[in-house]
């Protein structure tokens, strides 16, 4: 399921024109009052039959055919080691795509184990705490002596206190021990999933099918939980993606009929449904899955193909209709002027039911095929030759004006200090494994990172010490002034030694516990910062001297630096490649060669072609890279464990570009080759008429409120009939969604 509420591939045509479903029509007219003169008046005569049709609403979006898609991806932040798969592979369910670093994930699993050991230990240390605080507060409030009236006053006033203290306790008790059953079970979560990881650490394909987007490792080698590292497409499972109608947009799922013209064919279809779940992680992350149709009739589809999709309410089926330009009003009663036999016009009173926005229905009063007259204030065409409606396919190119081999597997390495580089250990064309030392630099920065988290472990040590000695004082301090006390009371004989030894031992407990808490914190954020030092020092002599060593296995493609050259953070260092690839990577920028739409690429399994010598060297779309402005792209997926939104890397091209492969094979020489050609908008067996015969109508009472409509020629009379129209025309022709066919005939003016 995919989310592209932030794509622009194929532009989406969302018609919110109502219109009846005849063959015949007219335009779209308000009621008018019954003219002065009886007979009414018109540029010249204008007529059309009474017919039988459905009276109601329709909507179209439009659909392009697209694999489904399916994800594989890590549930736990890890660092990838090697991506096993490219673009264009085809592989089998449980293939081994990629696998990340195991030593990271013990790392991280072991980081989890320690966070559980703090998290239960300082728990119970605060609910011990919070225990003896209430028995502190309980002792002081039952302390009980002989009190004046305004002693008795005050101490009810101190045992409200005390009372209310002890019910906000109480209730922080609660809280706390909730919020700690919460972080118990993320933290098991997350040692389970890094667990599994540790287990195996290889991520394997939950899908057969074809390779059509792998992340880059040229920025950097970590995946986030729940990014995309590939994505293999299904290229024998079409669907109809309704791109950019996101389903918190989409406001047809009430309509009577939807359906979908195929090749000149129409074919029932349903909305893929969405459960609660994904609709409400969704709604949370404002992230939404495309509108998706399906047919179970499964006409053939073509991948890239863009197929009109119908949505229709019906407020009268195979109703006797007329136009409601054809009706006048006098008070309650409708009139219309149907022609007689003599060629005249008779006023005829009529009875109507449900209407639309162009026609209305009329339940007595007249007969299928009389001719009623309809107030046009265009002019009928009288000269004219005349069209035949055919179907024929619609297509508007696109264009990928830079074109270059693949390579797979490309890495570049960068530095991750500023400094001097001490020495290159490679050179260009080198073979290389894993583990070889590549590089050292010398960076004054990484000297301080190792001195700064030294510092950060002696602080510790040194706060710590201090919150010890502190209690040390307060517990020390606390039982000798608690032991004079006691020979105080012992020698008085007050009635209130014993609350006093009672508070005496509460208050001794409390702070004892206090410092028990601080040595837990101190035991594990001194391990956290000592993980941090070990981690800094890993390749650093101590004097600044990073070693940075291969990762994986390769081929070193370029060299950006030598010894002495000063770095940046972030600077290139050197490349490594895997093997070269037969994959063409196109990217979509501007041109001034080529009208070129930056940010649409070609989809999955779509035909594209290249131009070279004169001829014409065709391939298939076989793969994403990104997609310029917006070049992230989000999915939502649900299995077994759960509901998760994925997302792509960017690709880091700047613009849009996909990948393809020709169907014989790169040239060797491909300096010759035009721009790789594919489908902007690209429709089969669809009506496309000159445009010239399409007329614009604006309502006078709204100049927003615009419509399109031919001459249609119906027997001996020539009618206005509304038509929909796409948003795209190609030279001299526009494509027709509704309202004319084949065989229809237009006036095509003369």
């Amino acid at each position: 399921m995919k989310i592209r509420n932030l794509l622009s591939i194929k532009k989406l045509a969302v018609l919110g024109i109502c219109v009846s479903f005849l063959a015949g029509g007219c335009g779209k007219m308000t009621e008018s009052s019954i003219p002065e003169l009886e007979e009414p008046v018109a540029l010249n005569e204008a007529y059309r039959p009474v017919e039988y049709g459905t009276i109601g609403s329709i909507q179209v979006l439009m659909a392009t055919a697209v694999p489904r898609d399916y994800c594989n991806y890590y549930s736990a932040n890890v660092n990838i080691s090697q991506i096993y798969v490219e673009p264009g592979d085809t592989v089998n369910v449980g293939d081994v795509l990629a696998v990340c670093d195991v030593d990271e994930a013990k790392k991280q699993l072991q980081e989890c184990k320690d966070a559980l050991v703090h998290e239960n230990e300082t728990y119970e240390i605060s609910a011990q705490i919070s225990d003896t605080q209430i028995k502190l507060w309980e002792s002081q409030a039952a302390d009980t002596d002989e009190f004046s009236t305004e002693q008795i006053e005050k101490k009810e006033s101190t045992e409200d206190d005390y009372n209310t203290q002890i019910a906000t306790e109480q209730e922080n008790e609660r809280y706390d021990k909730q919020l700690h059953e919460y972080r118990v079970q993320k933290i098991n979560e997350q040692m389970a999933l890094y667990q599994q990881i540790v287990d195996d650490g290889t991520l394997k394909a939950v899908h057969s099918g074809l390779v059509t987007y792998t992340k880059k490792l040229t920025d950097g080698r970590s995946a986030a939980a729940y990014e995309n590292i590939v994505i293999v497409s299904d290229t024998d499972d079409l669907v109809l993606d309704i791109k950019d109608t996101a389903i918190n947009e989409y406001k047809y799922s009430d309509y009577d009929k939807k359906y979908v013209i195929v090749d000149g064919e129409k074919y029932d279809v349903t909305e893929s449904q969405y459960t609660s779940e994904v609709l409400v992680l969704s709604k949370i992350n404002n992230r939404y899955p495309d509108v998706c149709v399906e047919s179970r009739e499964k006409p053939f589809l073509t991948a890239g193909q863009m197929y009109p999709v119908y949505f229709e309410k019906t407020k009268a089926d195979q109703a006797l209709v007329v136009g409601k330009d054809s009706i006048y009003k006098d008070g309650d009663t409708r009139y219309v002027y149907v022609k007689n036999d003599e060629g005249g016009r008779e006023k005829r009173i009529i009875t109507t039911g449900e209407s639309d926005e162009n026609y209305t229905q009329v339940t007595e009063g007249l007969k299928e095929g009389e001719l009623v007259y309809y107030n046009s204030t265009d002019q009928v065409p009288t000269k004219y030759s005349k069209y035949t409606v055919t179907r024929s396919d619609f297509d508007i190119a696109n264009y990928g004006v830079r074109y270059s081999r693949s390579d797979a597997g490309t890495i570049t390495e960068t530095c991750d200090y500023e400094g001097q580089i001490v020495s290159v250990n490679v050179k260009q064309d080198d073979t290389v494994e894993k583990g070889m030392l590549l590089y050292v630099v010398d960076t004054g920065e990484g000297k301080a990172a190792i001195t700064e988290a030294k510092n950060a472990i002696d602080s510790e040590n040194e706060s710590y010490a201090q919150k010890i000695a502190d209690y040390d004082k307060q517990i020390k301090d606390l039982s000798e002034g608690g032991s004079s006390a006691e020979e105080n009371n012992r020698q008085d004989e007050k009635p209130d030694t014993a609350y006093d030894e009672q508070q005496l031992k509460l208050n001794l407990q409390l702070l004892n516990l206090q410092k028990k808490l601080a040595c837990a914190d101190h035991t594990y954020q001194l391990s956290r910062l000592q993980s941090a030092y070990d981690s800094i020092s890993a390749g650093n002599d101590g004097k600044g001297n990073i070693s940075v060593y291969a990762k994986n296995d390769g081929k070193v493609s370029k060299v950006s630096v030598k010894a002495g050259d000063n770095v940046e953070e972030g600077s290139d260092i050197l490349q490594i490649t895997g093997n070269s690839t037969d994959v063409l990577l196109v990217q979509v920028k501007d041109s001034n060669s080529y009208k070129v739409n930056k940010d649409n690429i070609a989809d999955v399994g779509e035909r594209v072609s290249l131009e070279l010598d004169g001829t014409t060297i065709y391939g298939s779309c076989i793969g994403f890279a990104g997609y310029g402005s917006v070049a992230q792209k989000g999915y939502i997926n649900q299995d077994d464990k759960g509901v998760h939104i994925t997302g792509n890397t960017d690709s880091g091209y700047g613009n849009a570009a996909f990948y393809i492969k020709l169907d014989n094979g790169i040239p060797d020489d491909l300096t010759r080759a035009s721009a790789v050609k594919f489908s902007y908008v690209s429709f089969k067996k669809v009506v496309v008429v000159p445009t010239s015969i399409i007329h614009k109508q604006v309502n006078p009472m709204d100049k927003d409120d615009i419509s399109y409509y031919v001459w249609k020629i119906d027997g001996d009379s020539v009618v206005k009939q509304p038509v929909i129209l796409s948003d795209y025309t190609s030279g001299s022709n526009t494509l027709v969604l509704y309202g004319i066919d084949e065989g229809d005939e237009i006036c095509l003016a003369s």
